[in-house]
């Protein structure tokens, strides 16, 4: 009963979404969806069936900082109180639980002085979150990430390099803390 109902609800949302948003939203079949969303700038947003962005105290925000970025979300994903900052590419996987987290794959500056430490530093690197993967909540994954199939982001880790499937990664900067079978530790 309670599915019917937000689904009936989300038709009426995603009729909203599409006239305010014109062409930037790409919904997929079955999708649950309330108030609690947004999108800003050029790029496009595609979300996948069955995802669940009924968000409860924070709003699932879509931000582009260009025109080409895009961000896309995988089937049966549930989204609940996400942040992406695009300015290229965000890919979530199917079937991933995510919390109030946030993604990004632009740091937003990059420095020109040879003497900066960070100096040649790329501004934006495209990051993909594999395939049944859960981001706990304020974790934050940064630029050039990958996060393999089947991993665990606990709560309030900072990721700032890729990690293998089947890993649970924890801590400022985020570490491996538990790993299952073979899986190749980086």
């Amino acid at each position: 009963m309670k599915k019917q109902l937000a689904l009936a609800l989300s038709k009426i949302f995603i009729a909203y979404y599409k006239v305010r948003y014109v062409k930037k939203i790409h919904f997929g079949k079955s999708v649950i969806i309330n108030h609690k969303f947004k999108v800003s700038g050029p790029g496009q947003l595609f979300i996948g069936d069955n995802v669940n962005l009924w968000a409860h105290e924070e709003p699932n925000s879509f931000n582009f900082y260009h025109k080409s970025a895009v961000i896309k979300v995988g089937a049966n994903s549930r989204l609940n109180g996400l942040t992406c900052h695009c300015a290229e590419s965000i890919e979530i996987g199917d079937n991933c639980l995510i919390g109030s987290s946030s993604i990004m794959d632009t740091d937003f500056h990059t420095f020109d002085d040879p003497d900066h430490i960070l100096y040649g530093n790329p501004k934006v690197k495209s990051v993909k979150i594999g395939n049944q993967v859960w981001l706990c909540g304020q974790s934050a994954i940064l630029k050039g990430c990958l996060i393999g199939n089947h991993s665990v982001v606990g709560f309030r880790a900072v990721v700032t390099k890729s990690f293998p499937e089947n890993v649970v990664i924890a801590g400022n900067p985020a570490k491996v803390v538990k790993s299952k079978g073979n899986a190749l530790i980086i």
